[in-house]
């Protein structure tokens, strides 16, 4: 975004080819990454002087960065069935028959309001709709307004077809967010002191939520009484080195008859924590792992082009699920116990931290994998 302003405000050909470049990284980590193409077209459409970049040669070197640098994830795509098509379909719920849900779109309200700020989400929309009517021929504000915009905009729309994650539109963030300081900066120049009791009000609101979602432990050591874990925000990041822990002491349990035991995790999640947290497991990885996502006959994640376990046969698994928080467990998928000779429910376990229950796992164990 800042490389691109420079090349099209100092018309410099050197900034462009940076442009490309980070376009191209960009879209090897995220392929949200594109969208920024659909922000410069808007930009050159709206603001006409700068249609001018169409006829010279650094936007077209930029272009061909980026092209350059997709090779990889065309190639490999174009190896593998192309995969990541079926599953960005599958994320965007493209799978299903479309039904308007209203929840969807509730949801990803809710969550931003939330998690931008009440305050500054609201004015950050204000300011993006605001701004065409006083400061339409800025260029800085319009080009930022084109870098948020769209993303933002576009998730928001799909809500009608199904559920957005809300860090889904996090690049937009940036942008969106400079146009408003810029915006309500301006404002406050030009009189509107309202704008300073509003920023007030938005620090009060929004440092001690900061403070208390990066740390939800605060309560607990002021008021002696742990936020519950089922209203805990930190839920998702807390307890999985507890959780390796548990498992592992039931495989080490199974071990001691002489038996080779792997595991394998019911989501690509638990597979990937197991990992890490198990320090016999953290060695093997990649070549000679111990946890394993389940074998399946089609592409369910990015584990199915790992190494698999096919060559552990008549070993035992243990096949690890987290329940949710008021579930039963249930017998382990057909397709798993199908690939081995019989499975023994060990029950489920709960998982403490810091005294509480923070998650709760079942575990089976697959005897003689055939």
């Amino acid at each position: 975004m800042i490389a691109g302003w420079t090349a099209i405000r100092n018309d410099d050909i050197v900034a462009w080819l940076f442009t490309g470049l980070w376009l191209g990284l960009g879209f090897l980590a995220k392929y949200t990454a594109l969208f920024q193409l659909v922000s410069f077209v808007l930009f050159f459409f709206l603001m006409p002087e700068g249609r001018n970049q169409f006829k010279k040669k650094g936007i077209y070197l930029a272009l061909l960065i980026l092209a350059v640098s997709s090779l990889p994830v065309l190639i490999w795509n174009a190896q593998n069935d192309w995969i990541t098509v079926t599953h960005l379909g599958s994320r965007a719920g493209l799978e299903t028959a479309w039904k308007y849900n209203f929840n969807f779109m509730q949801d990803f309200v809710l969550a931003e309001l939330g998690l931008l700020n009440p305050i500054f989400c609201v004015a950050m929309i204000w300011a993006a709709i605001a701004f065409w009517k006083r400061y339409r021929k800025d260029e800085l504000l319009m080009y930022l307004f084109c870098m948020g915009a769209p993303l933002f905009v576009g998730y928001f729309l799909y809500t009608v077809r199904s559920r957005v994650q809300p860090n889904w539109i996090a690049p937009a963030i940036v942008p969106l967010f400079a146009l408003m300081v810029i915006y309500w900066n301006r404002r406050f120049e030009e009189g509107c002191l309202a704008v300073k009791k509003w920023l007030i009000a938005a620090f009060v609101i929004g440092v001690p939520l900061v403070i208390i979602l990066h740390d939800t432990n605060i309560p607990g050591k002021l008021t002696g009484h742990r936020l519950p874990a089922k209203v805990d925000p930190l839920i998702r990041v807390r307890g999985w080195s507890a959780m390796a822990e548990v498992v592992e002491k039931q495989r080490q349990e199974l071990m001691k008859d002489g038996r080779e035991v792997f595991l394998l995790g019911s989501h690509y999640g638990i597979t990937s924590l197991l990992s890490i947290y198990i320090a016999d497991a953290n060695k093997g990885v990649p070549d000679d792992p111990i946890v394993y996502y389940p074998r399946a006959d089609h592409p369910e994640n990015q584990y199915y082009f790992w190494k698999s376990y096919e060559d552990r046969k008549g070993q035992d698994a243990i096949f690890v699920r987290r329940l949710k928080r008021n579930a039963n467990p249930e017998a382990a998928p057909k397709r798993i116990a199908d690939q081995f000779d019989s499975t023994t429910d060990l029950g489920v376990f709960d998982v403490h931290y810091r005294g509480a229950v923070m998650h709760r796992v079942h575990l089976v164990v697959c005897h003689r994998l055939r």
